[in-house]
């Protein structure tokens, strides 16, 4: 649909308006404060294939002619509600509606990712005090509506509050939620051996989604993270953990490194993670527990926990660091360590480079300070040789050996939040209006045409590579960093669903792109591998959480020849390509100790670095 009726008039939507893609309906923006949120139809690209999608479709929108015109006028000011309905040309159906242009915000899911809550600077107490602020918004919501499809992508945070979007599916007079996520869904709506929904949302099925949310937003972990491996039986993952009530607290459950210690919780909040997921106790979440919820990081062992006495140095185990640790085939020396955050990790031309944050300033690898300031989220950092990179919407700061910036150079945001630019060891890449350029001796060099607002890029030593997705086009590219080579003809697979996280990697002759994608209530991880032509020769999906070297995510994997190493909780292993397919072609189990499944990768002279908790660098030497 290329227009619709808003307030009387005819409204064109462009593909370069898109800014938000998910299950249901397409985002555009329409100006600066006012965003319309277009339901999708039976014919659109994400439903290809997909019976029930379809009919769902139909039946949703058949159903919204009568509920949004219903929708509830005393809602906090928190939920975005409909601002007008939109028509389809003819003025005679609902198609989507126009709503409050939400900026500035992120998804409250990026407070449940460590690197991103570590490297901008946000503590657990101001996550307790988010969550608090939350609360009161469900409690004001249940006077008039029940939220329903809770989830971590539907509720937009920032330093001076929140919002929850997409209204349109919360539960009220005869109209009821339809939608659901499958990692917040409460299981006892749902059939004994399916987790699909078959009762209707209710209070406490929010109150449920509620706390998952904050269990994982507090411990990095949801409360069926973890990986099953029994000793005997069958391995159960996803949708089967929650039907069985197997949690993270489960004596055959390995709880995952990169996660905060259950015992860093108070014994209340881990009474009550039993007495919900593994008891089916249900009712509002009792707001003392977050009232008397206070983080604090151990002046002796630096471990960050919410209990009186510190749960490491009570149990006597205390905290070593060495710097130079063997284990069988494995020498791991410690070359770096800092108090505060690495932001930044590259090896360019050999040299490994990187950007810290310690005491108010930042830091390069040398020592030397480029600027001061505090850690913020809106922030992007990338290096270039000497040059240290800095990106905060549209301005991109580039700052030399000696600290002093250079002229600003002005770039496009992704979908209106995330500035678009990287680099490496030569030159700097950023998305000029239309074009994609580099810097160059006498000013900025084209590279190629791309659509703005809808790209991301990504450079490597000798190529670069980036995608674009907007409506029912879905396009990849390679360019030479060095020449004029652009190639927008490489292959890529369909990307159903909404766009969560993206990143790349460049082997010798393979291009290794990543995307996290929530599709249908289901969070997956997608690898596909193109050569130097865009020929798509290998690609894989894993669900969030599966028991694989993908399924933890996406990000830290190093790509070296024609093969692809990734951090797991069991250690470093090697993926390979065989006939379309990627598969663990070697394991080393030696690494285990120096690396978890969040840990980045970067090559090294002598063998690879291991940048693990943002704050250290490991040189792991394998024989």
């Amino acid at each position: 649909m290329s227009s619709v009726v808003l307030n009387g008039r005819t409204v064109r939507l462009q593909a370069g308006d898109l800014i938000g893609k998910g299950g249901e309906a397409d985002i555009y923006k329409l100006d600066a404060n006012t965003v319309l949120k277009l339901f999708k139809r039976t014919d659109d690209p994400d439903y290809i294939g997909d019976v029930g999608a379809q009919q769902g479709a139909v039946l949703r929108i058949k159903e919204q002619q009568l509920k949004l015109p219903a929708f509830p006028k005393h809602l906090p000011v928190e939920v975005v509600a409909p601002l007008a309905l939109a028509y389809n040309k003819a003025g005679t159906e609902v198609v989507g509606y126009a709503m409050p242009f939400v900026s500035d915000m992120e998804v409250l899911m990026r407070l449940s990712d460590r690197q991103y809550r570590e490297t901008s600077g946000i503590d657990g107490n101001q996550v307790v005090d988010t969550f608090k602020e939350l609360h009161r918004v469900f409690s004001e919501t249940h006077r008039a509506a029940v939220i329903g499809d809770v989830n971590d992508l539907n509720v937009l945070v920032n330093t001076s509050g929140l919002k929850i979007v997409d209204a349109d599916s919360m539960q009220f007079g005869g109209f009821f939620c339809h939608t659901f996520t499958n990692r917040f869904v409460d299981p006892l709506l749902c059939a004994p051996n399916r987790l699909v929904l078959e009762k209707p949302h209710n209070e406490n099925s929010d109150w449920y989604a509620y706390f998952t949310m904050l269990l994982q937003s507090l411990l990095f972990v949801g409360p069926y993270g973890g990986v099953h491996r029994p000793k005997t039986g069958k391995r159960l993952q996803h949708d089967a953990r929650v039907l069985a009530r197997l949690t993270v607290l489960g004596s055959d459950v390995l709880y995952p490194k990169p996660a905060l210690p259950l015992s860093a919780l108070p014994d209340e909040l881990l009474g009550y993670i039993e007495k919900v997921y593994e008891k089916d106790q249900r009712g509002v979440f009792p707001l003392q527990y977050l009232e008397n919820l206070r983080w604090t990081v151990c002046s002796q062992c630096g471990v960050t926990h919410a209990r009186a006495i510190c749960p490491t140095c009570a149990t006597g185990t205390g905290y070593v660091k060495t710097v130079v640790t063997v284990r069988g085939t494995v020498t791991a020396e410690r070359l770096f360590q800092t108090t505060g955050r690495l932001l930044h990790v590259t090896n360019q031309g050999g040299t490994l480079r990187y950007l810290y944050h310690e005491n108010g300033g930042f830091y390069r690898e040398n020592g030397r300070e480029v600027l001061r300031g505090a850690l913020d989220s809106k922030l992007r950092y990338r290096i270039q040789g000497s040059k240290t990179l800095i990106g905060k919407g549209e301005t991109l700061f580039v700052l030399d050996r000696q600290g002093s910036q250079e002229p600003r150079l002005l770039t496009d945001l992704y979908r209106q939040t995330l500035p678009v630019f990287d680099a490496n060891g030569n030159h700097t890449f950023w998305v000029n209006g239309n074009q994609l350029v580099r810097d160059g001796r006498y000013g900025q060099d084209f590279v190629g045409d791309i659509l703005p607002h809808q790209t991301l890029v990504w450079a490597g030593e000798d190529r670069g590579y980036g995608f674009f997705q907007a409506g029912k086009l879905v396009r990849a590219f390679l360019f030479d960093t060095q020449g004029n080579s652009f190639n927008d003809q490489v292959e890529i697979p369909s990307l159903p669903g909404q766009l969560i996280d993206a990143t790349c990697v460049f082997g010798k002759d393979n291009t290794w792109a990543f995307v996290t994608m929530q599709d249908q209530g289901v969070v997956l991880h997608k690898c596909f591998v193109v050569d130097r032509q865009g020929k798509l020769v290998a690609e894989a999906t894993a669900a969030n959480g599966e028991d694989s070297w993908l399924g933890s995510g996406i990000r830290g994997n190093l790509a070296v020849a024609a093969s692809l190493y990734a951090a797991t909780d069991d250690g470093i292993v090697r993926i390979g390509i065989d006939a379309g397919q990627l598969f663990t072609e070697k394991a080393f189990p030696d690494t285990e100790p120096f690396v978890d499944s969040h840990t980045q990768l970067a090559m090294g002279r002598e063998g690879i670095y291991a940048i693990t908790d943002n704050q250290s660098i490991t040189l792991l030497k394998i024989k």
